[in-house]
């Protein structure tokens, strides 16, 4: 679930000077198959030809795990934040709305 990975993010950021590269490494797989599960059940009805910008970006990020891994502190942290807004706007999505309650 998209919130427990938001968990593990913030808690690799707190940490961050000290994770070892088989961390970020873990991390990084762990937000990979998240993408994936979230583009097949939040996405999976949308036609490909919208989807293309997520499709493009699990691609991205498969190819370079090992250039994510091996970034500075503050260059991985900005990732891990903007991994952080995305996982958090697709597990918005996936939630259905709730319908307010009006008082008649």
């Amino acid at each position: 679930m998209a919130t427990t990975l938001i968990a593990e993010i913030h808690k690799a950021q707190t940490r961050l000077p000290f994770l070892s590269r088989a961390e970020r490494g873990a991390l990084i797989m762990r937000i990979l198959r998240e993408l994936k599960t979230l583009r097949q059940e939040v996405l999976g009805n949308v036609p490909a030809d919208r989807c293309v910008w997520i499709d493009k970006l699990i691609a991205s990020v498969s190819s370079t795990i090992s250039e994510i891994v091996n970034m500075q502190d503050a260059e991985f942290n900005r990732v891990l934040n903007e991994f952080e807004k995305l996982m958090a706007t697709l597990h918005n999505i996936s939630r259905p709305q709730k319908q307010s309650k009006t008082i008649h």
